[in-house]
């Protein structure tokens, strides 16, 4: 019967997922992406309740600017140029983040078959989505005040789950984003530092625009999912319905 209750219990919790719109409070956020898709949703979302929001974007800030909140301040940084995050040291260091998310992305060309795929297209691709978010994590960690790190990744970048191969470019950046996760996740254990990595889905964004999910729906669920901070899924990729998916 105990066994019974817990099991109980804990699928009312993943219910609840579904059904209610948790917050997250006083707190102050790194959100990457912040001018589009599930990053601009997130910023919009948690850039009330008494949190402050550091959200960084390519070129373009428009649709962020656009918000028109004093809690966020924005930072114009392409990623594609890993150096320029050299010169952020102290922006971030002062800002004392408790999350950082990092949301930023980039698909590459349609076509990255192994016929066409070329070495030097891998540059871009692996700094914006591997190695930029790695940078941002140890230039966050200065501050020591980080609770959480939450990456958003694919079940592409999975290789267990690959079964049809191609898009060597975005499979193998996000391969390394995991990997990074998982490795951070150890090396921050015992600081308390909460590491995954999240699949958001199908989701409609400017880089899937046939997509099946809405943005504002998938950043939702990831706000309930981080406002639990649940160690369970320290060092676990999962996607946004708490199921937990393969390396």
């Amino acid at each position: 019967m105990g066994i019974s209750k817990t099991i109980n219990r804990k699928l009312q919790i993943i219910k609840n997922f579904f059904s209610k719109k948790y917050n997250i409070r006083n707190k102050r956020i790194i959100i990457t992406g912040a001018n589009s898709g599930i990053g601009f949703e997130l910023t919009k979302k948690l850039s009330s309740n008494n949190n402050f929001i550091l959200a960084f974007v390519s070129n373009n800030d428009e649709n962020v600017k656009n918000i028109q909140n004093e809690n966020i301040k924005i930072i114009k940084c392409d990623f594609k140029d890993i150096t320029k995050l050299e010169n952020l040291d102290n922006e971030i260091k002062n800002f004392k983040p408790n999350i950082l998310i990092n949301c930023a992305a980039k698909f590459g060309p349609q076509n990255q078959s192994l016929d066409e795929v070329r070495i030097a297209d891998f540059v871009d691709i692996f700094n914006i989505n591997a190695l930029a978010p790695f940078l941002l994590v140890k230039k966050s960690l200065v501050s020591n005040s980080l609770e959480q790190i939450i990456n958003l990744s694919s079940e592409m970048g999975s290789v267990n789950l690959n079964n049809s191969g191609n898009y060597y470019l975005y499979r193998s950046s996000k391969s390394i984003l995991n990997f990074f996760s998982k490795n951070l996740s150890i090396d921050l254990r015992n600081q308390n530092i909460n590491v995954f990595c999240i699949h958001p889905g199908d989701v409609k964004t400017k880089m899937n625009t046939g997509g099946l999910i809405s943005a504002d729906l998938a950043s939702q669920k990831i706000i309930n999912i981080s406002s639990e901070n649940n160690s369970f899924f320290c060092g676990k990729f999962i996607d946004i319905d708490c199921k937990i998916l393969e390396w």
